[in-house]
């Protein structure tokens, strides 16, 4: 059986599985993403299994991994800052439960880990359109 995260599936769609020791170094890596759900809609208790991703971090973590591999982005070793600026959504939510699904994505492709962030500013902006998220990472000395 067959899933969409098998190397082969992704090469189908021209996609190239870009890791750390590929990505080309950088001090200063911009993306855009669409929107995480939120922490709170991410993962769900499953009797006799204990905490998995839910079906909407699943299909949002799909659909940003193949955007991400399309920018190709560059890799920051390290510690690093990152400011994640949303696009305004009509219905209230925080933003800072849309922090943590951008930088476990971000791990091991452009960060080293989550663990190295040292500094991180999360919130709603006007210039990003709605359900999209701009991330800036950007390489601690």
């Amino acid at each position: 059986m067959s899933s969409a995260w098998e190397l082969a599936d992704i090469e189908k769609k021209g996609l190239k599985i870009i890791d750390a020791k590929h990505a080309l170094a950088a001090d200063t890596v911009t993306l855009s993403l669409p929107l995480p759900p939120s922490v709170n809609m991410a993962w769900k208790n499953v009797p006799g299994i204990g905490r998995v991703r839910s079906q909407e971090y699943r299909r949002w973590h799909k659909l940003a991994m193949d955007e991400l591999a399309l920018q190709k982005p560059g890799h920051i070793a390290g510690k690093f800052l990152a400011v994640i600026n949303l696009g305004r959504i009509r219905r209230r939510a925080d933003c800072d439960n849309r922090t943590k699904p951008v930088l476990d994505l971000l791990a091991g492709i452009v960060t080293d880990d989550d663990a190295y962030c040292e500094r991180v500013s999360t919130g709603w902006v006007d210039d990003v359109p709605a359900e999209r998220v701009v991330v800036i990472v950007r390489r601690v000395a």
